[in-house]
């Protein structure tokens, strides 16, 4: 790979000012995520909430929000009732009709209060008349990952948002249906430190020696950037072809994987494309969805969700038989590994995070930190309001 990194920060001081701040203040950090909370942000998927007045919380913009099913499709808002600003749901998920715990106003699909407990005697109106709503959620998707944003009337719409990223999660959500693992964590660091080392390739034989680092250092050689919008990619043993021929094979439906991929997905998700293990000829391979979630200026939840990748078809019975056995095996280590990797990336941002202060200078990245200097950009511009397509 050939890339020339630029020898002056590319981010003016005082937004430089700014990153700092969100990293170590509260005040900066609510500041942050109401910018960003007019990005496009994966929320969760649809299997989530496959029957009618099931429904999940989330975080959008450091606020709680809910998304739940209706009969007339999915819909989402602020998780916070419009009589006096109860939270309507405080669990994690679960399935009912939308109803206030407080005085038991009840919302329809729009948001609408249309169910007020002996309205005309204590408001003088009918609830249509009162037109109580909810603060509506936009939401789109593809496949059957969702996502939302609060209301931007200017803003690029989901697809052309994540651009040659839409066909490819287009596809391989269709096997994102039973989760074959699953790792939460509560991280006492900044979303940012989390998001920056997972866009790290220099830092894998120190903080991953006995994984990803034992072979040393990846040569710039072997690896391929691609930048498209405010996201990137990142392909072992690509060059300038391997994006658009992963976005041809999906569309095609033949998609893969023959390399280790990721995809970086601003703001705070990450797909990866992971090999595990080889087995009577074939590569066993998985998609990792991990989620930042961002709780405060010094924690974030991550939700890393495992999905097998379902080999070609065969008709031959016992290798029908033979998957059917090795997944079960393969599962079982290949959450084992994936989590130490986790494990030991949460480690060192938490230290990171331990030594963030408002006076930090900017990075000097090397070629293989290439994307993070991407990712400051399209912070930088998000922070500013400007969102574009690609």
């Amino acid at each position: 790979m050939s890339t020339t990194l630029p020898l002056t920060d590319t981010i003016p001081p005082e937004m430089r000012a700014r990153m700092n701040a969100a990293r170590v203040s509260p005040e900066a950090f609510t500041d942050e995520r109401a910018a960003l909370g007019k990005c496009w942000t994966f929320l969760g998927f649809e299997h989530q909430i496959a029957g009618v007045n099931d429904w999940f919380r989330a975080l959008l913009g450091g606020r709680s929000i809910v998304v739940q099913r209706f009969e007339q499709g999915i819909s989402a808002f602020e998780n916070k009732c419009a009589h006096r600003a109860y939270p309507l749901r405080t669990a994690e998920k679960g399935s009912g009709p939308l109803v206030c715990g407080f005085h038991h106003w009840r919302y329809n699909h729009e948001g609408l209060a249309l169910g007020i407990p002996n309205c005309p005697d204590m408001f003088g109106k009918t609830p249509r008349e009162i037109n109580a709503r909810l603060e509506r959620v936009e939401i789109s998707q593809v496949g059957g990952m969702i996502f939302g944003r609060f209301a931007d009337p200017q803003g690029p719409s989901l697809e052309s948002w994540l651009g040659p990223a839409f066909p490819i999660l287009k596809h391989v959500s269709g096997f994102m249906q039973k989760e074959a693992g699953r790792l939460e964590c509560e991280v006492k660091a900044n979303w940012r430190y989390l998001k920056e080392i997972s866009l790290d390739d220099y830092h894998l034989v120190a903080i991953h020696p006995s994984t990803f680092g034992k072979s040393g250092y990846i040569p710039g050689s072997d690896t391929h950037y691609e930048r498209y919008g405010a996201h990137s990619a990142y392909f072992r043993g690509g060059n300038a072809e391997s994006l658009p021929q992963m976005v041809r094979e999906c569309e095609d439906g033949l998609f893969f994987p023959k390399r280790y991929r990721i995809l970086q997905l601003f703001p705070g998700l990450v797909v990866t494309f992971a090999h595990a293990i080889n087995y009577l000829g074939e590569g066993y391979w998985y998609v990792i969805v991990l989620q930042m979630i961002p709780e405060a200026h010094d924690r974030t939840r991550t939700v890393s969700r495992y999905f097998r990748i379902p080999h070609p078809e065969t008709t031959q019975g016992w290798r029908k038989a033979a998957r059917a056995l090795a997944w079960i095996s393969i599962d079982r280590v290949f959450r084992f590994f994936a989590r130490r990797v986790h494990m030991e990336d949460n480690e060192a941002c938490e230290k990171l995070q331990q030594a963030a202060s408002l006076t930090d200078p900017p990075p000097r990245l090397a070629l293989h930190e290439t994307r993070i200097n991407w990712f400051e950009e399209a912070y930088a511009d998000a922070m500013n309001g400007v969102r574009r397509g690609v």
